[in-house]
Protein backbone atom coordinates (compact mmCIF):
# COMPACT_ATOMS: atom_id res chain seq x y z
CA UNK A 1 0.00 0.00 0.00
CA UNK A 2 1.39 3.40 -0.95
CA UNK A 3 2.06 5.98 1.76
CA UNK A 4 -0.71 8.24 0.43
CA UNK A 5 -3.19 5.36 0.68
CA UNK A 6 -2.20 4.73 4.30
CA UNK A 7 -2.76 8.38 5.21
CA UNK A 8 -6.06 8.53 3.33
CA UNK A 9 -7.44 5.29 4.79
CA UNK A 10 -6.38 6.26 8.31
CA UNK A 11 -7.96 9.70 8.10
CA UNK A 12 -11.04 10.27 10.19
CA UNK A 13 -13.92 12.24 8.67
CA UNK A 14 -13.63 15.98 9.31
CA UNK A 15 -16.51 18.38 10.06
CA UNK A 16 -17.38 18.74 6.35
CA UNK A 17 -17.52 14.96 6.01
CA UNK A 18 -19.67 14.76 9.14
CA UNK A 19 -22.11 17.30 7.66
CA UNK A 20 -22.35 15.23 4.49
CA UNK A 21 -22.79 11.99 6.46
CA UNK A 22 -25.51 13.56 8.62
CA UNK A 23 -27.42 14.75 5.55
CA UNK A 24 -27.21 11.32 3.93
CA UNK A 25 -28.18 9.58 7.19
CA UNK A 26 -31.35 11.68 7.41
CA UNK A 27 -32.21 10.99 3.77
CA UNK A 28 -29.90 9.05 1.47
CA UNK A 29 -31.82 10.49 -1.49
CA UNK A 30 -30.65 14.04 -0.74
CA UNK A 31 -29.33 15.61 -3.92
CA UNK A 32 -25.72 16.66 -4.37
CA UNK A 33 -26.72 20.34 -4.72
CA UNK A 34 -28.46 20.31 -1.33
CA UNK A 35 -25.59 18.40 0.30
CA UNK A 36 -23.07 20.90 -1.09
CA UNK A 37 -25.12 23.81 0.28
CA UNK A 38 -25.42 22.19 3.72
CA UNK A 39 -21.67 21.53 3.83
CA UNK A 40 -20.84 24.95 2.37
CA UNK A 41 -18.75 23.43 -0.44
CA UNK A 42 -19.06 23.22 -4.22
CA UNK A 43 -21.03 20.42 -5.86
CA UNK A 44 -17.78 18.92 -7.19
CA UNK A 45 -16.25 18.94 -3.72
CA UNK A 46 -19.35 17.33 -2.21
CA UNK A 47 -19.33 14.66 -4.92
CA UNK A 48 -15.61 13.98 -4.40
CA UNK A 49 -16.06 13.81 -0.62
CA UNK A 50 -18.87 11.26 -0.97
CA UNK A 51 -16.77 9.24 -3.42
CA UNK A 52 -13.78 9.29 -1.05
CA UNK A 53 -15.93 8.35 1.95
CA UNK A 54 -17.29 5.44 -0.10
CA UNK A 55 -13.87 4.39 -1.41
CA UNK A 56 -12.44 4.54 2.13
CA UNK A 57 -15.25 2.34 3.43
CA UNK A 58 -16.77 4.98 5.71
CA UNK A 59 -19.97 4.83 3.63
CA UNK A 60 -20.67 1.13 3.16
CA UNK A 61 -24.01 1.48 1.40
CA UNK A 62 -27.41 3.08 1.35
CA UNK A 63 -30.53 1.50 2.77
CA UNK A 64 -34.21 1.89 3.40
CA UNK A 65 -35.45 2.40 6.96
CA UNK A 66 -38.76 0.65 7.52
CA UNK A 67 -41.39 0.81 10.24
CA UNK A 68 -41.19 -2.73 11.58
CA UNK A 69 -44.68 -2.61 13.07
CA UNK A 70 -46.18 -1.64 9.71
CA UNK A 71 -44.21 -4.53 8.19
CA UNK A 72 -46.07 -6.89 10.56
CA UNK A 73 -43.15 -7.29 12.98
CA UNK A 74 -44.64 -6.00 16.23
CA UNK A 75 -42.28 -7.76 18.66
CA UNK A 76 -38.62 -6.83 19.02
CA UNK A 77 -36.34 -8.71 21.39
CA UNK A 78 -32.71 -9.10 22.33
CA UNK A 79 -31.79 -12.73 22.81
CA UNK A 80 -28.63 -13.48 24.79
CA UNK A 81 -27.15 -16.89 24.07
CA UNK A 82 -24.56 -18.72 26.18
CA UNK A 83 -22.78 -21.90 25.29
CA UNK A 84 -19.63 -23.79 24.50
CA UNK A 85 -17.05 -21.97 22.37
CA UNK A 86 -16.18 -24.74 19.86
CA UNK A 87 -19.70 -24.61 18.40
CA UNK A 88 -19.91 -20.87 17.69
CA UNK A 89 -18.16 -20.97 14.32
CA UNK A 90 -20.51 -23.69 13.10
CA UNK A 91 -23.54 -21.71 14.29
CA UNK A 92 -22.61 -18.49 12.45
CA UNK A 93 -24.14 -19.64 9.16
CA UNK A 94 -27.25 -20.98 10.85
CA UNK A 95 -27.87 -17.74 12.76
CA UNK A 96 -27.24 -15.71 9.60
CA UNK A 97 -29.90 -17.72 7.77
CA UNK A 98 -32.72 -16.89 10.21
CA UNK A 99 -34.80 -14.09 8.64
CA UNK A 100 -35.94 -12.90 12.09
CA UNK A 101 -32.38 -11.95 13.05
CA UNK A 102 -31.65 -8.29 12.28
CA UNK A 103 -28.30 -8.18 14.09
CA UNK A 104 -26.01 -10.82 15.51
CA UNK A 105 -23.05 -9.92 17.71
CA UNK A 106 -20.48 -12.23 19.28
CA UNK A 107 -19.70 -10.60 22.63
CA UNK A 108 -17.56 -10.92 25.73
CA UNK A 109 -19.39 -11.00 29.05
CA UNK A 110 -22.18 -13.00 30.65
CA UNK A 111 -23.41 -14.13 27.21
CA UNK A 112 -21.55 -15.22 24.09
CA UNK A 113 -23.96 -14.02 21.40
CA UNK A 114 -26.54 -11.24 21.33
CA UNK A 115 -29.27 -11.29 18.70
CA UNK A 116 -31.67 -8.51 17.80
CA UNK A 117 -34.75 -10.27 16.46
CA UNK A 118 -38.04 -8.99 15.05
CA UNK A 119 -41.12 -11.20 14.82
CA UNK A 120 -44.86 -10.75 14.35
CA UNK A 121 -45.92 -11.96 17.80
CA UNK A 122 -44.81 -13.70 20.98
CA UNK A 123 -45.75 -17.12 19.57
CA UNK A 124 -43.16 -16.67 16.82
CA UNK A 125 -40.63 -15.45 19.40
CA UNK A 126 -41.29 -18.52 21.57
CA UNK A 127 -40.87 -20.86 18.59
CA UNK A 128 -37.64 -19.16 17.50
CA UNK A 129 -36.14 -19.46 20.98
CA UNK A 130 -37.44 -22.84 22.13
CA UNK A 131 -37.40 -24.70 18.82
CA UNK A 132 -34.50 -23.28 16.86
CA UNK A 133 -32.07 -21.34 19.08
CA UNK A 134 -32.02 -23.66 22.08
CA UNK A 135 -31.50 -26.67 19.82
CA UNK A 136 -28.32 -25.25 18.24
CA UNK A 137 -25.15 -27.23 19.04
CA UNK A 138 -23.45 -25.98 22.20
CA UNK A 139 -26.24 -23.67 23.40
CA UNK A 140 -26.52 -23.99 27.17
CA UNK A 141 -28.79 -21.05 27.98
CA UNK A 142 -30.77 -18.18 26.49
CA UNK A 143 -32.12 -15.01 28.04
CA UNK A 144 -34.69 -12.86 26.25
CA UNK A 145 -35.22 -9.14 26.72
CA UNK A 146 -38.39 -7.89 25.05
CA UNK A 147 -38.22 -4.30 23.82
CA UNK A 148 -41.18 -2.19 24.98
CA UNK A 149 -40.12 1.11 23.34
CA UNK A 150 -37.41 2.04 20.85
CA UNK A 151 -36.16 5.39 22.08
CA UNK A 152 -33.03 6.03 19.99
CA UNK A 153 -32.04 4.56 16.65
CA UNK A 154 -29.22 6.41 14.92
CA UNK A 155 -28.10 5.23 11.49
CA UNK A 156 -24.89 7.23 11.98
CA UNK A 157 -23.18 7.67 15.34
CA UNK A 158 -20.73 10.54 15.26
CA UNK A 159 -17.66 10.65 17.51
CA UNK A 160 -18.04 12.99 20.46
CA UNK A 161 -15.84 16.05 20.80
CA UNK A 162 -13.96 14.27 23.61
CA UNK A 163 -13.00 11.37 21.31
CA UNK A 164 -9.37 11.84 20.41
Amino acid sequence: MAMGDQRRNGRRPDSTDQTILSALAKDARTGITEIAALANVSRATAYNRIKRLTDDGVIRGYSVVTDHTKMGLGVTALVLISGSQPDWRANREVLSSYPEVEYCWYVVGSADIVLLVRVANTNQLRDLILTRLQSLPGVTATQTLTVIDEVVHRPVVEPSEETG
